[in-house]
């Protein structure tokens, strides 16, 4: 039986008292795996992601686990070994990179790995961008300061938010070739409405439709838009 990193059991989240965006979901992520969270648009992966990362706040869950202990969203223990990167973030809209990099690894404990950051920055083709600050950069670009900064800390859960969307192709090749190492540090759970990025990164994929999460769906071959179409029919 694989290790299992985090575990969520029946969890409900809401906008609005009795209409639930999500609706009893259960799901495992182990550790070193990479899984792909599959939805329409409007399905409610994003309100997924900021429940467990305690950004939204109306939500009962019955059991949550993290590193083989009894957890909760807010617990420190979870905080400190997880980050999640939204396509849409511009909370540290005057900060250069290197300022939110430093401040990031600060506040997580942990020591900057220089040459790794200069890897990735190379790699992203970002280097001529390190000075800039985040809201003088092009949203592929924003993109790319949060991811590097993310990568580099090596935490055990890193959760990512449509990470290709806004790319160009080099980076996102350089993206694929980087989560793919990533799972000797730790597992990544990532929505994606992109069949390629399942296909070059996922171990496994679940579908979130109807406010549920499917049980995981092992990823042995290629998949097809009509593999992942019809998933949604069972």
């Amino acid at each position: 039986m694989p290790d299992t990193l985090f575990k969520v059991c029946n969890l409900k989240s809401w906008y609005e008292v009795q209409k639930n965006i999500l609706d009893g979901c259960n799901f495992i992520i182990n550790r070193n795996e990479i899984v792909a969270l599959v939805g329409s648009n409007g399905s409610g992966k994003t309100t997924l992601i900021k429940t467990i990362m305690d950004i939204h706040h109306n939500f009962k869950v019955d059991e949550v686990e993290f590193l083989g202990k009894d957890s909760d969203f807010k617990d420190i223990n979870f905080k400190k070994n997880r980050l999640a990167v939204f396509s849409d973030d511009t909370a540290f809209r005057y900060w250069s990179f290197w300022e939110y990099t430093e401040f990031l690894h600060k506040t997580y404990g942990k020591t900057m790995d220089r040459n790794y950051l200069e890897h990735l920055l190379e790699g992203f083709n970002f280097n001529k961008y390190e000075d800039y600050v985040l809201k003088d950069l092009s949203m592929g670009n924003r993109k790319k300061f949060y991811i590097i900064s993310a990568l580099g800390l090596r935490l055990p859960l890193l959760v990512l938010d449509e990470p290709v969307d806004g790319l160009d192709f080099e980076s996102t090749v350089f993206l694929y070739e980087e989560l793919r190492k990533y799972k000797e540090y730790g597992s990544i759970f990532m929505s994606t409405h992109i069949l390629e990025s399942i296909n070059e990164v996922a171990d496994s994929y679940v579908l979130l439709h109807n406010g549920k999460v499917s049980d995981k769906n092992r990823i042995t071959s290629k998949l097809s838009s009509d593999e992942i179409i019809k998933s949604f029919e069972v």
